[in-house]
């Protein structure tokens, strides 16, 4: 009697060179086989959706019969796991060459543009050229998000001794591979696993959404000097991400990318473009960080708006409120630069001075943590209205933000300190018919308290808090390398483009 042949590991396809030619299906069940505990972590794993995003209600209604990753696996949605999965398909459409699937879902005004996505393939291709270069990132991806999982906290302080609550879940994805609690990396060979381990250290401390939105400070993107001298390392990261919000609407539509539009393309390439000048050391961390104002700038400036320039301090606050607000057409930048200048001086100079601390050498700068999610969130809830009514909404945002900042501004040599506000608390007021017919209602609301992300140097981790608001609070810091950040229930990266 013939002996059946076993079935093919997701590292045979790997090594075999079929990883891009078998079927959806048959991919998804190896790389289930393969990770198995990884993805039984990511079903218990939260979720949060951006304004407006559909819940999936079955198969037939919006998949047209097609199950979602999740369906054929486990017969039933998992948010977590289909984001992921569907950014491991978009790993396969990019390197297929299929363009239409890709941006099949997306809307036709901010489609992703073919010569894009012929910037994609380019570098996916440069970045995979060996079957470990594969298998390395197909393992990022995978463990990617698994410090969603509350359960990997309660395991991590029943393994260690040590509690790591109150870390977002990056740093508690970190802290658990530290400590050998995530299997799959013992798979890599050490100089991959080095690589995976350094992209997990960076995701840690620098959220490249959040830089392609001008969400973050300066002072933030200080971890890419840990990657100069370990570039491959820094382009698995890099690629991670970008498959990661390419699945990121994995949730409510796999059958394309449906984040990665033109815009929030256009963000993630002068971010990389940005990261590389850095890393290399032909930019300095602000000129890094100014070149994502630029491109928004200049995209904007192609659409009949008006230039701005990151050498003067209100242009540069306007140019972060426009990046941070989204703005991809003139009308709407139009409504940010009427909105902007027509608060009162005394909250426009707040802005303007807030807006421009680095958190590197200039005293205490504010990350406003979902400031983005909460522009767009008010600017969906007045869409209809009359103009003047968005006019309204937009300034109480931008009231709102000036409080937000506290009074900041740059403080030439003075120690860095990164302070994250975590203002999803604000959503449901911003949602609100209150809102809608009165926007007033948000400066009533209270400012929350913030959290320590990074201070400049050594000296200052242990300082009085003299030097910060009596509502900052620092956190625990417990790795020489790695940054600390709140975590209330973080949400994506890429659901924050």
């Amino acid at each position: 009697m013939a002996r059946t042949a076993a079935p093919a590991t997701l590292r045979d396809t790997i090594n075999q060179n079929q990883f891009y030619s078998l079927t959806d299906a048959v991919i998804l069940r190896q790389i289930h086989d393969a990770f198995e505990p990884e993805l039984e972590r990511l079903k218990g794993a939260y979720s949060m959706r951006e304004p407006g995003s559909p819940t999936i209600c079955s198969s037939g209604s919006q998949w047209n019969a097609k199950p979602t990753p999740s369906e054929l696996l486990y017969g039933r949605n998992h948010d977590e796991v289909n984001r992921t999965l569907v950014g491991v398909l978009a790993l396969r459409w990019i390197i297929n060459n299929d363009y239409d699937t890709f941006v099949g879902c997306q809307p036709a005004p901010v489609r992703l543009l073919r010569e894009s996505f012929d910037w994609l393939r380019n570098l996916f291709e440069k970045g995979i050229t060996t079957p470990d270069d594969l298998f390395a990132l197909v393992t990022a991806m995978i463990i990617n998000d698994l410090g969603k999982d509350p359960n990997l906290e309660e395991d991590y302080l029943t393994q260690t001794g040590e509690s790591v609550q109150g870390m977002n879940h990056d740093m508690v994805l970190f802290e658990a591979a530290k400590a050998g609690m995530v299997p799959s990396l013992e798979r890599l060979s050490q100089p991959y696993r080095d690589d995976v381990m350094l992209g997990l250290q960076l995701g840690s401390e620098l959220n490249a959404g959040q830089l392609a939105q001008a969400e973050n400070v300066i002072g933030s993107l200080e971890g890419l000097l840990l990657m100069r001298g370990h570039e491959r390392a820094f382009e698995l990261k890099f690629m991670e991400q970008l498959l990661d919000v390419a699945g990121a609407a994995g949730h409510s539509d796999a059958t394309c990318a449906k984040k990665m539009i033109e815009p929030v393309f256009r963000g993630f390439q002068t971010v990389y473009e940005a990261a590389l000048d850095i890393i290399s050391g032909r930019s300095d961390l602000r000129e890094g960080y100014d070149k994502v104002l630029e491109g928004r700038g200049n995209m904007l400036q192609q659409k009949g708006f008006r230039e701005l320039s990151v050498k003067i301090p209100e242009d540069r606050a306007l140019l972060r409120l426009l990046t941070m607000g989204r703005t991809a057409d003139k009308e709407q930048a139009e409504l940010f630069y009427k909105t902007f200048y027509s608060l009162p001086p005394s909250t426009r100079q707040e802005l303007v001075d807030g807006l421009n601390v680095d958190g590197y050498n200039d005293g205490k700068a504010i990350l406003p943590y979902y400031m983005p999610a909460m522009l767009s969130e008010g600017l969906e809830n007045t869409k209809t209205p009359s103009e003047s009514l968005k006019q309204e909404a937009l300034s109480s945002l931008m009231r709102f933000l000036a409080r937000v900042l506290e009074g900041t501004k740059p403080d030439p040599g003075a120690d860095g300190v990164v302070i994250e506000r975590n203002l999803m608390y604000a959503r449901d007021t911003i949602a609100s018919e209150q809102f809608r017919e009165n926007p007033s209602v948000l400066d009533a609301i209270p400012i929350p308290k913030g959290e320590v992300l990074r201070r400049r140097t050594s000296t200052s981790i242990t300082a009085s808090e003299k030097e910060v608001s009596s509502r900052d609070t620092p956190l625990r810091h417990n790795s020489k390398d790695a940054l600390l950040r709140q975590n209330s229930i973080q949400e994506e990266q890429e659901d924050a483009v």
